[in-house]
């Protein structure tokens, strides 16, 4: 099981939230698969891409809305991981009969959290912790 710690956190619960969820789906699909409800598992990732796009787009109005520099550039990173998403929704197609399928969706969904989390979001951590209002930083704005 996976865990986001402290350090990764953007410190605004919107975004939080949204990576904590994403990470139990992440979770539960990892546990399908190692499971061998490989049917439960090809249902979850449709969920998970789904989650991530209104992740992606809450994540961007957010950074405009309090005027982020780099929002273009975060945008187009978005941008780049639809790819990733559908070869995840590619391979969910093939768990049920292939092992190297659950194997790959099971490194994809790792690299895109952590794509996602740790490489692109703590480059706007500083500037959201000072640009957004606690109750932005405590619900869903």
């Amino acid at each position: 099981m996976m865990e986001i710690t402290r350090s990764f956190e953007i410190e605004v619960e919107m975004i939080d939230s949204d990576h904590r969820r994403l990470l139990d789906i992440i979770n539960e699909i990892t546990q399908a698969i190692d499971d061998k409800r490989e049917a439960e598992c090809a249902r979850l990732v449709p969920d998970f891409v789904a989650l991530a796009k209104r992740h992606f787009a809450r994540e961007e109005a957010l950074l405009a809305k309090n005027g982020y520099p780099g929002v273009e550039k975060h945008r187009k990173h978005h941008a780049s991981l639809e790819d990733k998403m559908n070869t995840m929704l590619a391979l969910a197609e093939r768990v049920v009969e292939s092992a190297a399928a659950r194997d790959e969706l099971k490194k994809e969904l790792i690299f895109f959290l952590m794509d996602d989390v740790i490489n692109e979001d703590m480059d706007f951590k500083s500037f959201l912790v000072n640009a957004t209002s606690p109750a932005e930083k405590s619900s869903d704005g």
